[in-house]
């Protein structure tokens, strides 16, 4: 009898010993699940147009985390640059600021955009139509950089020459306004 008690006993803490590596293995999972959603709370969905370079870090961590969220971005962007396509609409992606202290290759002092490439992965998904290539879609983002610069100089020029006071050749000076007392 104590030879069948003793298989029991074995059994049992055999069928024990399982048990425990599974729920181990539950809770690891449970506990890398945790990280991971706690993770997710401290990256925010980003808002677009984005405004600043940590908007720019931040949807370029909120890509990265899987593939849904690549594809619920490039979901959400279509219908805001198609079927133009980044020369005019890249103003509803990025900022003014951005993009007047970014390029694509980061030369001439700014900052380089190719250094995002999830979002530049997304943008390329969201615009993407029949015979489109990455190159092609770099030359778009490119134009659509310089299209932003120039619309921004432009406001500016116009607003500098609304403000720049020009004095009326018809209009008489100030100083001639005390001459004529009759008026």
């Amino acid at each position: 009898m104590y030879w069948i008690s003793k298989g029991f006993m074995e059994r049992q803490n055999e069928v024990i010993d399982e048990l425990m590596k599974g729920h181990q293995e539950m809770m690891k999972r449970l506990v890398k699940q945790e990280e991971e959603a706690e993770e997710e709370k401290n990256i925010q969905r980003p808002v677009f147009p984005l405004m600043t370079q940590e908007d720019l870090d931040n949807a370029e961590a909120f890509i990265g985390m899987d593939e849904r969220k690549k594809e619920e971005m490039t979901r959400f962007l279509k219908p805001l640059l198609m079927p133009i396509g980044l020369k005019q609409k890249l103003v509803y992606v990025l900022s003014e600021e951005i993009i007047l202290s970014y390029n694509l290759e980061g030369t001439h002092g700014k900052k380089r955009m190719l250094l995002y490439p999830k979002l530049l992965s997304v943008l390329y998904s969201a615009t993407d139509r029949p015979g489109w290539s990455y190159k092609l879609f770099l030359d778009d983002l490119r134009r659509g950089f310089q299209f932003g610069k120039k619309k921004h100089f432009r406001k500016k020029c116009a607003s500098n020459k609304l403000n720049k006071t020009t004095r009326n050749p018809l209009s008489s000076g100030p100083e001639d306004d005390n001459m004529d007392s009759d008026y």
